[in-house]
């Protein structure tokens, strides 16, 4: 018998216990107001969201720069010419072999064990060659 009487007292407990006070209805919380201090305008979140972006961009940005160095590998059927080149200042790039993206024309101009001149373009990871020629 007592435990038929404890537990409705105790759910009635628990209930109030949950239930919102009548002064939260009519006052803003601290997190609230604090929230409402913080908000931005659209305009600010637009600037916020062009900021970031902006060194994302420019990394993304396609850069041209020139090298010279040696063709290691002419791959015709991957369209790749792999060449062991020097340090490429302008994207402060150490000296490294690595496989450039190049037309069937670049490809059939040049041949492995050649020392060549050639410009680039270079967006993120991708190299693609502009113009190459066999150095004198």
């Amino acid at each position: 018998m007592k435990l038929t009487l404890f537990v409705p007292a105790l759910t009635v407990l628990l209930l109030a216990a949950c239930s919102p006070s009548p002064s939260s209805d009519t006052a803003p919380s601290k997190d609230t107001a604090a929230a409402d201090a913080m908000a931005m305008s659209e305009a600010e979140h637009a600037k916020m969201a062009d900021e970031a972006a902006a060194p994302q961009a420019e990394a993304a940005m396609a850069k041209t720069a020139s090298a010279t160095g040696t063709v290691e590998a002419v791959d015709a059927t991957a369209g790749k010419i792999t060449i062991a080149h020097g340090p490429v200042e302008a994207l402060q790039w150490p000296a490294m072999t690595m496989a450039f993206k190049a037309t069937p024309e670049q490809i059939a101009s040049v041949q492995a064990g050649q020392k060549v001149q050639f410009e680039f373009n270079t967006e993120g990871m991708n190299a693609t060659i502009v113009n190459i020629e066999v150095a004198r």
